[in-house]
């Protein structure tokens, strides 16, 4: 997560994992294409197709799909809440009225060992009954980073709209 702005008319922030992660996903496509090279210049064209189409394209995928970036914009003079999603394949933006946004909250998930969880930030709209609730990422992340997130939201809502926003990030 980063902030790139947080004044009392803008509060703009990106979410997305950290490069040196992503090139750790990358990093087996060099050794695989020469191993599949060798097994296509040494005659076995299926064992060479399966590294380099294959498995490859798996790890392509997993890259594209862990490359994406979420930014969150929140406009007090346009009085949108825009949420911009770009992948190495498209990018895609969805608006929504800022005085709808009631607060950001996180959406727990435990894992098989009942000790830990992981939480991602969801943006919550009181202008539909149920409630909109809008993620602001696919995946769910340990540690105090998603609570950061939605406690830098709440505070900006609530110095926005002079303390209406009551909801703790919980």
């Amino acid at each position: 997560m980063s902030i790139e702005t947080n004044t009392p008319e803008r509060l703009e922030l990106e979410l997305a994992i950290p490069r040196f992660i992503l090139w750790f996903v990358m990093l087996p496509v060099l050794p695989i294409t020469l191993i599949g090279l060798a097994n296509l210049i040494g005659g076995e064209i299926l064992t060479a197709l399966v590294l380099l189409v294959g498995l490859n394209g798996a790890f392509l995928a997993g890259y594209i799909a862990l490359s994406e970036r979420t930014r969150l914009r929140l406009d007090a003079g346009s009085g949108l809440v825009s949420i911009i999603r770009t992948s190495r394949l498209v990018t895609r933006q969805r608006d929504y009225p800022l005085e709808a946004l009631d607060s950001a909250e996180l959406d727990r998930s435990h894992t098989s060992r009942e000790d830990r969880s992981t939480s991602k930030v969801v943006l919550v709209f009181r202008n539909t009954r149920p409630a909109t609730r809008v993620p602001l990422s696919r995946w769910g992340v340990s540690g105090d980073g998603p609570g950061q997130v939605a406690n830098d939201i709440n505070a900006w809502l609530r110095r926005h709209l002079g303390g209406e926003q009551t909801s703790p990030a919980s």
